[in-house]
C-alpha cells in the first residue's frame, strides 16, 4: 500500500517498528527461573531447603526442538532487555495487522 492511504497512527507505529528491527537487538524466546539444589551436602540447598535460582532461556530451534539456554548473572538484565523488545515488536506487529485487517474488510463491503 502507497503511505497515502496510511493514517498517522500507523505511519508512526510502522516508523518506530522499523528502527527497532533494524537497529536493536532482540531475542525470540522466554526467560525462566530454574530453582534445584547442587550435589554438595554442606550446602545451604540441602540443609536449609533454600534453592539456586538459575536464568535460562527456553527457545524453540530448528524442527521444532526446544532448549534451554543459562543465562550468567552478569549478562541476566541484558537478556531480559532483548527479550523484552522482542515481545515489544511482536505486539506491533500484531496492532499494524489489526489496523490492515479492518481496511481490508472495509473495502469489501
Amino acid at each position: 500500500m502507497k503511505r497515502v492511504g496510511r493514517t498517522r497512527q500507523e505511519k508512526d507505529l510502522l516508523s518506530k517498528l522499523s528502527g527497532m528491527i533494524n537497529y536493536s537487538e532482540y531475542i525470540h524466546a522466554n526467560l525462566v527461573d530454574v530453582a534445584r539444589t547442587c550435589g554438595n551436602k554442606n550446602c545451604r540447598c540441602k540443609i536449609k531447603g533454600e534453592k539456586h535460582i538459575s536464568l535460562y532461556l527456553t527457545t524453540t530451534r530448528k524442527y521444532g526442538v526446544r532448549k534451554m539456554i543459562y543465562i550468567p548473572n552478569k549478562l541476566e538484565e541484558e537478556v531480559r532487555v532483548m527479550v523484552a523488545r522482542y515481545f515489544k515488536i511482536r505486539d506491533m506487529i500484531e496492532t499494524v495487522s489489526d489496523i490492515n485487517l479492518e481496511r481490508a474488510l472495509s473495502k469489501k463491503k
